[in-house]
């Protein structure tokens, strides 16, 4: 047998070797899917979740002091802050998303709890993109720089308060849907967990 073949004979095998083992990988997947969410889908769920607490807690407490305080300012500048924070790691939760297996539960919820899921978690990725971005249109029309850690941000309207007053209301009413979404979130982690007592919540948890 010359060369060519004995060359031709091992490339196939080696072909089929390869199939063969993605295709174990592929079966062991469907069979033996991951149990939890991976450590970068779990830092982004935790640290982007305090950071949006972080953020609702400067607006709702800046109220109490009077304006043109220090305190005032500086709960504003957390509100401002910790939005564009979001918005910037946003991009990056989805792209965790789109490229790591999502842990099924189990024992599997109805049909119609898997759609109620999706539709809150596509709302959440909405409201945390739109936001943002409301709230440094409403800033700038209002007259105020909008800095990210020091950096001033691109000036993308110019002054109109007209213009400011209607995005104020849209960001406060997006952020009252918001409030309610993470209300109802955590209503139906704990549900799951006591209730249905499935591993929804553990999947976001560390893996014991």
């Amino acid at each position: 047998m010359t060369r060519l073949k004995w060359a031709i004979i091992a490339h196939s095998r080696l072909e089929k070797n390869a199939a063969r083992i993605v295709t174990n990988m592929e079966l062991n997947m469907q069979h033996n899917p991951p149990s939890h969410y991976g450590v970068v889908a779990r830092s982004f769920h935790w640290g982007m979740a305090l950071l949006i607490f972080a953020g609702l807690a400067g607006v709702e407490l800046h109220g109490f002091f009077e304006k043109g305080g220090d305190a005032r300012a500086a709960l504003m500048s957390i509100h401002f802050q910790t939005g564009l924070a979001v918005f910037a790691l946003i991009w990056f939760r989805l792209g965790a998303v789109a490229f790591r297996p999502v842990p099924p539960i189990i024992p599997e919820p109805p049909q119609w709890q898997n759609l109620a899921a999706k539709f809150t978690h596509l709302a959440f990725y909405a409201a945390m993109i739109a936001l943002p971005v409301l709230g440094l249109l409403g800033a700038q029309a209002s007259g105020k720089a909008v800095n990210l850690l020091g950096m001033a941000m691109p000036l993308f309207t110019g002054e109109d308060k007209a213009f400011a007053k209607e995005i104020r209301e849209i960001h406060e009413t997006i952020g009252n849907v918001m409030i309610g979404l993470i209300v109802l979130h955590a209503a139906a982690a704990f549900w799951h967990h006591f209730k249905q007592r499935d591993n929804t919540l553990l999947r976001m948890l560390p893996p014991k």
